[in-house]
């Protein structure tokens, strides 16, 4: 069974349509997102660190076009979707979101845009509502595309060394390469919301 599972990855990564396949799910997931596509960074990433294939940098490259383009549908979907997004349940992943963004944007757009790409849902949202106030699309673009790159990088680097720590169990890799993307992710947006609150208690800024 093993065996079996490894020869399938290992058939899959040597397709032609890898690649691509990663810039879709990226891009999928951007305009609908129900199943993170850290998770198939993370894949990729531990996969080369294990076995040496993929190439980290096309997944990198290909990850970026994808999130960037599913980044920019949003945006420029944000006057239809934004109605969707008012009636999301407060008390949601996506709700908490709202609050998030809406809270941070006023006085952080930019850094703001790169956090959220972080975010599941944050960065649904985040590029939703700019593009239903007319932010500015040049800054928008400029910003996402460094949080896009950011976030690829950080998300392959970390599968990556889970596989080299594991290289001669390349599924034993997979999985350590998994849980700690998951763990940085969840761990860097512990981290953003620390520095905003503190940020904003430094301003004097309030939390309403």
């Amino acid at each position: 069974m093993t065996d079996q599972l490894t020869a399938w990855i290992e058939t899959i990564i040597a397709m032609d349509f890898f690649y691509p396949l990663v810039a879709l799910l990226v891009m999928v997931d951007s305009l609908i997102p129900l199943i993170p596509s850290e998770t198939v960074l993370n894949l990729s990433g531990a996969w080369a660190g294990a076995s040496g294939q993929p190439n980290l940098w096309a997944v990198i490259v290909w990850a970026s076009v994808g999130g960037i383009v599913g980044d920019n549908i949003c945006y420029f979907a944000g006057t239809r979707l934004i109605r969707f997004v008012a009636k999301l349940n407060p008390e949601s992943k996506g709700g908490q979101a709202v609050r998030w963004v809406r809270r941070n944007m006023n006085r952080r757009a930019g850094s703001t845009i790169v956090a959220a790409r972080f975010i599941p849902w944050g960065r649904w949202v985040a590029t939703i509502i700019l593009g239903s106030v007319r932010y500015r699309w040049f800054y928008f673009f400029i910003f996402d595309a460094i949080g896009v790159m950011v976030w690829a990088i950080i998300n392959v680097g970390v599968g990556y060394l889970g596989g080299l720590l594991f290289q001669q169990l390349p599924l034993v890799g997979l999985a350590i390469g998994v849980i700690a993307g998951t763990l940085v992710g969840y761990l860097l947006q512990k981290v953003q919301n620390r520095f905003f609150e503190w940020r904003d208690v430094r301003r004097g800024f309030s939390h309403a």
